[in-house]
């Protein structure tokens, strides 16, 4: 491999948001999101994260966010990619419009 070509890789690798992904695995990181409330771009709260979706690596991939205001309204999806960490939780490029019009999740109650 050329060296212009490993030096662009690095570069990007370093370029990437640090709030992506945590630097720990599993049941620690679920831990950093769980229960934090996710924002839009404007600031106004969107929900709050009930539960971590690990992807293949063991590093949080979704996130599972419970929706306010409407006590009957289902849980949302969102790439922990997505997201960007903030002081009190996580903001979402996503319009409080875009994340009511997305389907709701079927959580496995068992």
């Amino acid at each position: 491999m050329k060296p212009s070509i490993l030096i662009f890789a690095a570069a990007l690798a370093l370029s990437a948001p640090a709030a992506a992904q945590p630097p720990a695995a599993g049941a620690a990181a679920a831990q950093t999101y769980e229960g934090r409330t996710v924002r839009d771009a404007k600031g106004a709260v969107l929900g709050q994260i009930d539960k971590v979706v690990l992807g293949a690596n063991g590093r949080p991939a979704q996130v599972l966010v419970r929706p306010v205001g409407r006590p009957t309204a289902g849980v949302r999806s969102l790439a922990v990619a997505g997201l960007t960490a903030d002081g009190e939780g996580f903001s979402t490029p996503l319009t409080k419009a875009e994340f009511e019009a997305m389907p709701t999740v079927e959580l496995d109650q068992n």
